[in-house]
């Protein structure tokens, strides 16, 4: 997350950091009276501290299901309450998440390791993401935004888990031979776990898989579609990803690599589309 909290956040900032657009930004301050930004001398809008931590709750609080009519104009005290009843309902009849999440915020990497472990010898691979990793992101994401959690925490939490699935993937189902799907984010998306997740499952039922990593340049994503034996190109958004990049870089990408591969798309920043570009599909963990 941006640090602007001695100068306030300009609009840019907050739109990459919130997943917020610009334009919807203004509406809402129209609209419902929030935010409400300062100016800075040049007359434009910059955002203090408290309001783009209200933002981001608002924004985890709509990947819930929640509309902005109903939240935007609550107080940040009602939105974290929101927040901890999302993730409380997520973990009540999860006992083994629940430790996951009392690991990370006793920064236990031992506890977290063993319980990560344990999940997978009981569970196996598909189970161990679908039911205990996916939503103990989710609950760190919904515990940092309602203040029960701090960045360190969830960047240990992210670090722990990368480190795990790397080497949790046995050489056995490292598989070659086919077409791999490629992995990858765009520039501006620095999360990785997303990726992470899907190259285990898939990885799991023997798919090859090439995961190019973080922010890599439109440019690059097209060499390689064109060089490495592959069929489908497959991207992860989080919630943070500016919302009106996806859409413009899904086409242009979609224009330039072969026709007849496949593009994926998924994470919760792609929940906000309202239609897909031609030629882009979803995929969901559970579908993968």
């Amino acid at each position: 997350m941006t640090d602007m909290s001695t100068t306030g956040w300009p609009i840019a900032a907050v739109e990459r950091d919130t997943g917020i657009g610009r334009d919807t930004l203004r509406i809402w301050e129209r609209r419902y009276g929030f935010p409400k930004p300062d100016r800075n001398p040049k007359g434009e809008r910059i955002y203090p501290e408290c309001q783009v931590r209200r933002l981001q709750l608002i924004r985890r609080l709509m990947d819930r299901g929640l509309r902005p009519g109903a939240i935007v104009g609550l107080k940040e005290s009602d939105l974290a309450n929101l927040a901890n009843q999302a993730g409380a309902a997520g973990t009540a009849e999860n006992g083994r998440l629940e430790r996951v999440l009392e690991a990370v915020q006793r920064h236990d990497i031992d506890a977290l390791d063993a319980l990560l472990a344990d999940a997978r010898d009981r569970l196996g691979m598909r189970r161990l993401i679908l039911e205990v990793v996916a939503p103990a992101a989710r609950g760190v994401g919904d515990r940092w935004a309602a203040g029960g959690m701090q960045i360190f925490e969830e960047h240990l939490f992210t670090r722990t888990l990368t480190r795990f699935l790397d080497s949790a993937t046995s050489p056995s189902e490292r598989t070659s031979g086919g077409p791999a799907v490629l992995l990858a984010t765009l520039p501006g998306e620095p999360h990785s776990l997303g990726l992470l997740m899907v190259e285990a499952l898939l990885r799991d039922k023997g798919q090859p898989t090439l995961n190019l990593g973080v922010e890599v340049p439109l440019d690059q994503l097209v060499q390689a579609s064109v060089k490495v034996a592959t069929d489908t190109l497959a991207l992860s958004f989080s919630s943070s990803y500016p919302y009106g990049q996806i859409r413009k870089n899904l086409v242009e990408l979609r224009s330039r690599i072969p026709s007849d591969s496949q593009l994926w798309i998924g994470g919760a920043g792609v929940q906000r589309l309202k239609r897909l570009p031609p030629g882009v599909s979803t995929k969901t963990l559970e579908e993968l």
